[in-house]
């Protein structure tokens, strides 16, 4: 089977992880890369890869294409991918809004070629095992909370686009399929006047399940953790050390002849968390997405989703006429 010809847009720090593993994984050939920023030039040569300074030679060399651009920059580079017929994954978020994300599901439909989104969370091994544990549960309300120091790289998406809707899409397409009901959100600014750094959101889900997501970039410690409360447990997911506890209270009583004084403890379950590299896992379904026309895990629809929620957050913090 031939390799699928492929190029990097954008080399920052996750265009730099994704020219790696490209550069790594068989199935991929990587041809080269295209930024804005000569030194990139740098990065081509540590590869032995061609650099690019013109995005349409890259697109008539390329099968396919990852967008680690800009978020501000989406929807025009992944509109002239879909018009020449290229694979294409978009770092998240798909566009600035649910109106360019939909302009995106759209072009790439009509193209026939495979559209998917770098929510890199979805293939993180603490989702894939959460979600098998959730098959046998009822969960009443989960708590996601995403903190990081201040990037001063990022100045066109606020912490919504930026770091929510990681959490927000795991709550949306993995956790619970119920639609939402209510909605309410609040936020701050920090370091821009015009965009939020901290944010939080209440959710009323229709089957009354509630999610409290919380995010924040004024935050020095990196903090990627959702709780979820069911009616038999406490599952605690902590995504950036790929940990999963579960802790379930004890039911049992022992015929001892006299009245136990002891106190009995819950019952704390360490689950095993395979070893997954989860922006390789991306790129290998991506891959496979292409060579067998299937879609993709976080697909443009899936996106799109989760893009219309934080517009409405963002209507009630930003207080949109």
């Amino acid at each position: 089977m031939n390799n699928i010809k492929i190029g990097v847009i954008g080399a920052g720090n996750m265009g730099k992880n994704h020219i790696r593993l490209t550069s790594e994984i068989p199935g991929f050939e990587l041809i080269g890369i295209f930024d804005t920023n000569p030194e990139a030039r740098l990065i081509a040569e540590k590869y032995g890869i061609r650099y690019f300074t013109e995005l349409d030679e890259l697109f008539s060399s390329a099968e396919a294409v990852i967008i680690a651009s800009p978020s501000s920059t989406h929807l025009k580079i992944a509109l002239c991918a879909a018009e020449k017929g290229l694979h294409t994954l978009v770092e998240k978020p798909l566009g600035l809004n649910a109106k360019e994300a939909a302009i995106l599901c759209d072009a790439f439909q009509k193209s026939k070629t495979v559209l998917a989104v770098g929510h890199v969370e979805q293939f993180n091994p603490v989702v894939s095992e959460v979600e098998k544990i959730l098959k046998n549960e009822v969960m009443i309300a989960v708590n996601a909370r995403r903190f990081s120091p201040k990037d001063t790289r990022i100045n066109d998406a606020d912490v919504l686009q930026d770091l929510l809707i990681h959490d927000l899409d795991i709550i949306l397409n993995s956790l619970n399929k119920s639609q939402i009901k209510k909605l309410y959100a609040n936020g701050r600014t920090a370091y821009n006047k015009d965009l939020v750094d901290y944010a939080h959101s209440l959710i009323e889900f229709e089957d009354r399940m509630l999610a409290t997501v919380e995010a924040s970039r004024t935050t020095e410690d990196k903090v990627r953790e959702i709780d979820i409360h069911t009616t038999n447990s406490f599952i605690r997911m902590d995504l950036l050390n790929k940990t999963l506890l579960i802790t379930r209270r004890t039911n049992y009583k022992l015929d001892t002849g006299y009245s136990p004084t002891y106190r009995q403890e819950n019952i704390i379950e360490r689950v095993f968390i395979p070893i997954v590299e989860p922006l390789r896992a991306e790129l290998l379904d991506f891959l496979d997405c292409i060579r067998n026309n299937r879609q993709p895990r976080t697909d443009g629809a899936k996106a799109l989703y989760a893009l219309k929620i934080i517009d409405e957050m963002k209507a009630k913090i930003y207080k949109f006429e």
